[in-house]
This record gives C-alpha cells, structure tokens and sequence, in this order.
C-alpha cells in the first residue's frame, strides 16, 4: 500500500545569524490514508516545521517528502491547512474568507456555499458570515481558519495547534468533532 504522506530521511536546516539551526534531521515517517497522526513536541522541536514542508510551503534541505505518491516540490493544492494563527484576509468577510479555497481552485460555488454555512453553523459561527475578521475575537478568527481548511473536504488535512486560541469548552467540543 502506497503512503499517504512519506518523508524520506527529511533534513531541514536554517541559516541564522551566524550559526545554522537544525530543525529536522533525517526524519523517516509513513502515514497510511485515512491515519490520524498527532506530532508531539517542546516549542522550537519542528512540529510546524515537518507541517509546512508536507504542504509544500517550505523545501527539505535534504531528502524527499512525498504526498500520495508525488514528490513534493511546490505549494500542495489538494491539502487543507490549519495555522498556528488564522491567516484570514481583513478585506474579505467570514463567508468570503472560508470560500477561498472555492475560489481559489475554480469550484461550483453553490454546493459549497452551502458547506461554508455549515460548517459555519457548527463552529458556532452563524450570524457572522458577513463580520470582518477584525470584528471576531481571537477564536472566532481561528474557527473560520478551519471552516477554510475543511470546505472543500481535502483528502489530507494539516493542523498547526488549531485549538490554541480556543476558549476551554469550544477546543473540547472541536476535539470530539473531529
């Protein structure tokens, strides 16, 4: 059976000031399909590191990290991705932040409009479709991130402590939702 998510003696090191920090070294890893994998860490061990080159948005300094069987030499496109921080853009509403990913990959915006409301509703978000993200609270901000990550249902779905910004009762509700 073909992996999922592969990395192959995976390095990644940064350059800073004068000295070179190594984030990752030799990493081996293999997640089947439909495999939940939690990567556990102190702050500064790589967690967000290993996230960002399975997504793409970073290059290995040494090694290959491969997604269903593709070497993975570019921004992934049919991932979903939650950030540490929400990255929403200020300019466009709630409901416009979450269709991104519509947009972005030219879908049929109804049917998915529809999952944007919903997925809205159940984060405990309707009512806001129309706010700004400047005018949610932390969380709320956080929450329209994954209703983004989820609503064109991606195959694979990465999360960058998603519930950090979560008030205690909604993070336990969102743990079992998943």
């Amino acid at each position: 059976m073909n992996a999922a998510v592969r990395l192959d003696r995976v390095c990644k090191v940064y350059n800073a000031a004068e000295r070179q920090i190594v984030a990752l070294d030799y990493v081996d890893i293999e997640i089947q399909s439909s495999e939940f994998v939690s990567i556990l860490g102190p702050s500064g061990c790589g967690k967000t590191t290993l996230l960002r080159l399975i997504a793409g948005l970073d290059r290995p300094t040494e090694g290959v990290v491969w997604v269903n069987g593709r070497a993975i030499d570019e921004p992934a496109t049919d991932l979903g991705i939650v950030f540490q921080e929400p990255t929403l853009l200020d300019w466009r509403r709630v409901l416009e932040n979450v269709m991104i990913q519509v947009d972005v990959r030219r879908l049929p915006r109804q049917p998915y409009e529809q999952c944007a409301r919903e997925l809205l509703k159940r984060l405990g978000l309707s009512g806001f479709e129309r706010s700004y993200p400047l005018r949610l609270s932390g969380g709320m901000r956080q929450r329209v991130g994954i209703a983004r990550a989820l609503v064109h249902n991606p195959p694979l779905l990465l999360m960058d402590e998603p519930f950090s910004a979560l008030d205690a009762l909604t993070r336990d509700r969102l743990n079992v939702d998943l």
